[in-house]
């Protein structure tokens, strides 16, 4: 299952992305975490697994001043560690920061995409409005020059096209 590219800055962080989401998938890929999954036996996520499952060292995440510390909290939530969540200013606020900048991204392409869909419709609104009054034209320009003797429609019930009654006829 490989995992769409994110903005890791190295192959490493990568490793320890794509071996999280296999392990939160019940899917490893280490021969022995895949046993233990064929056994029927759980594969608890935490540092160790997901440090086994990367195939790095588990020192790159299991410390609290460690290399890669995003890695390491992404694993304690997923472990469910009580208190996992960023506990300093600075770790929400880059949080927040990064959500922001994401979510203006996702806006400036909705407004793109609706900016797009609204020109669509004023052009069809603009080309039914022609069709409209090409259509009115022609139809007065046939009216004005035949007569209802004229025509070569030819009513389907008698006395209709004349202004008479079909049911008079009865």
């Amino acid at each position: 299952m490989p995992r769409k590219r994110t903005n890791a800055p190295d192959q490493i962080e990568q490793d320890f992305l794509d071996a999280l989401d296999r392990l939160k998938a019940g899917r490893p890929q280490n021969a022995k975490l895949r046993e233990k999954v064929r056994k029927g036996k759980p594969v608890k996520v935490n540092i160790s697994t997901v440090a086994r499952e990367a195939g790095r060292a588990r020192g790159l995440i299991a410390l609290e001043n460690c290399r890669y510390p995003k890695i390491r909290q992404l694993v304690m939530i997923a472990a469910g560690v009580p208190g996992a969540e960023p506990g300093n200013r600075d770790d929400v606020i880059a949080n927040l920061r990064a959500q922001v900048a994401e979510l203006r991204m996702q806006l400036a392409q909705v407004k793109d995409h609706a900016a797009h869909h609204l020109e669509l419709r004023t052009r069809a609104e603009r080309k039914a409005t022609d069709y409209q009054s090409r259509y009115e034209r022609l139809r007065q320009k046939i009216e004005g020059n035949l007569n209802q003797a004229e025509r070569k429609v030819v009513p389907l019930f008698p006395g209709q096209g004349d202004g008479g009654d079909a049911a008079d006829e009865s």
